[in-house]
């Protein structure tokens, strides 16, 4: 079994109130992961600046990927400091850049759009709960029953799955004992051929070649002090 052991520390911030100051109380482990997320986000931001600066046009690979990059530190930044310590940040979060790719209208009759999420498990205990708690809610006439059947991380995921959905799920992930580590949503072309694999092999078709538009989400690792 594993302890942790926080001591306060007690720093100086702006309240949201204009013209008075105010303390807040900050583990030494959520001061580490703010560190860590501002050093991602300049990190980014520099990054963001190099591949800007060296562009060979609209579409540039390496400037959509950096772009990706600060969205994701930004967008972790913001959100920590407002968990963390209940402050915002100015910016708004536009929708990710994209890759157009010119087809024959002839062959847009079917679009296909793939999605993979990644997740780091990190409580069992806490994912166990959650599937009998989503269990539950699905057959509230039968809630003794969620300890036998959701009895490992399959049957929990399956249950919350069930139960939310795929979004629904990602919007649980840090609750349940998941750490969202990334992803990213295809949009392409689909042929007849590649229509005739949905059940058999769905992921079979990717291809870039037939790309329409592509978001890019990759969430660094928080530093192993806020662990």
């Amino acid at each position: 079994m594993r302890w942790t052991v926080g001591v306060a520390l007690t720093i100086g911030t702006w309240c949201h109130d204009p013209g008075t100051v105010g303390t807040v109380t900050t583990l030494p482990e959520d001061q580490a992961r703010l560190t860590a997320a501002l050093d991602d986000l300049t990190d980014a931001l520099e990054a963001h600046l190099v591949a800007c600066t060296r562009s060979t046009g609209e579409a540039d690979p390496a400037v959509q990927a950096a772009y990706t990059a600060l969205r994701t530190a930004a967008s972790r930044y913001d959100d920590l400091l407002f968990t963390l310590l209940d402050e915002v940040t100015p910016w708004e979060f536009a929708e990710g850049p994209h890759v157009e790719v010119q087809h024959d209208e002839a062959r847009l009759d079917t679009l296909c759009v793939l999605v993979r999420r990644d997740y780091a498990m990190e409580d069992d205990d806490a994912l166990l709960a959650a599937g009998r708690e989503a269990f539950a809610e699905l057959h509230p006439d039968d809630p003794e029953a969620a300890s036998a059947d959701v009895s490992n991380a399959g049957r929990a995921l399956y249950q919350l799955l069930h139960a939310y959905g795929v979004d629904g799920l990602d919007e649980r992930a840090e609750l349940v004992g998941l750490r969202p580590r990334g992803g990213t949503v295809w949009v392409q072309v689909l042929d007849n051929e590649g229509a005739a694999t949905l059940v058999e092999d769905p992921f079979a078709i990717a291809d870039e070649e037939m790309l329409i538009y592509r978001l890019d989400e990759v969430f660094t690792p928080d530093d192993p002090m806020a662990e």
